[in-house]
């Protein structure tokens, strides 16, 4: 096993969140020989400064870290940016990352599956390692410890410079995507809202650095390597975060680790884990319908403007 990856960790105004998974961070297995950069950004609106500041505080703690890089931006430039600017620094010197946000909590093993995937899938065509996963009912007819899955995870997960470098963000073949339907249904393999959270993006609805991750796996025929036992739990679901609201819908029990010598060495996507997952993930008749209709519209106003364009 190689050096230990370097966790790049991003927060904003909650101290509390983040000194719980600080915590939970310091318990895992090789906690002490990794180096953590927290990337804090600043306040987006007045009467955030206070808290702002208090995760800065606490980010400058005395961790049981190899070391602790702090980072606080000067300005607020969103959870999006903060992460694509963030990752992207600590791969100018780094091979790979790992990536928390200040609202997981992680199980003690998950450090060492972390690394451990890095080094077994780095020649794969994998794209990312998953360090959450949704609880599924696979019981005892899958025998490995991970499974190949065509979407990104965004709550704890790892990856390599070489995968993160070349990442198209400005999503510039989308007007193409749009037109080809097949290529949406083969997009959505991965839950039926990942065609939809892209066209969201697109239209400025939502600023998500995530499906543009996502996409660009899927434009270069990668998977995401995940643990059959979720090594991370998410405690922003209870309302304090920006893009999930209130709900129990990603509840998962946290284990503290999975047996690393099952690993699966078949990057290929296992269709019966597929076919549980896409539950997890999953948009209703209703919503796909409507989704079909958004995309229709936007490939009218792409005609029209191109009208106009050429008109001119």
């Amino acid at each position: 096993m190689g050096k230990e990856a370097t966790v790049a960790i991003f927060a904003y105004n909650r101290s509390a969140h983040l000194e719980r998974l600080l915590k939970s961070l310091e318990r895992a297995e090789g906690a002490q020989e990794t180096e953590v950069w927290i990337f804090c950004d600043g306040a987006s609106r007045k009467g955030d400064e206070q808290a702002v500041a208090e995760v800065g505080r606490v980010s400058r703690g005395e961790w049981k870290f190899r070391g602790t890089r702090v980072v606080s931006r000067e300005r607020n430039i969103g959870l999006a940016r903060n992460i694509i600017r963030g990752v992207s620094e600590v791969l100018e010197g780094e091979e790979r990352v790992i990536v928390l946000e200040d609202d997981l909590v992680v199980g003690e093993g998950f450090l060492r599956y972390m690394n451990a995937a890095l080094d077994k899938y780095e020649g794969e065509a994998v794209q990312s390692i998953a360090g959450y996963m949704p609880r599924l009912e696979i019981g005892h007819t899958y025998p490995y410890s991970t499974v190949a899955l065509p979407r990104n995870c965004s709550w704890g997960w790892a990856t390599w410079r070489d995968r993160w470098t070349g990442v198209d963000w400005e999503v510039g073949d989308f007007d193409e995507f749009a037109r080809d339907v097949e290529r949406r249904r083969e997009f959505d393999r991965g839950g039926s809202d990942l065609s939809a959270m892209l066209l969201r993006w697109v239209t400025g609805e939502i600023n998500s650095w995530s499906i543009r991750f996502c996409y660009d796996g899927f434009r270069r025929g990668m998977v995401t390597i995940y643990p059959t036992e979720s090594l991370v739990s998410n405690g922003g679901a209870d309302g304090s975060g920006t893009n999930v609201g209130r709900t129990s819908r990603y509840e998962t029990a946290m284990a503290e680790g999975i047996d690393i010598g099952k690993m699966t060495g078949d990057v290929r996507v296992d269709e019966g884990v597929l076919k549980e997952f896409r539950r997890a993930y999953g948009c209703s008749v209703v919503r796909r319908f409507i989704n079909r209709i958004k995309y229709l519209a936007y490939r009218i106003g792409v005609k029209k403007r191109k009208e106009r364009e050429k008109d001119n």
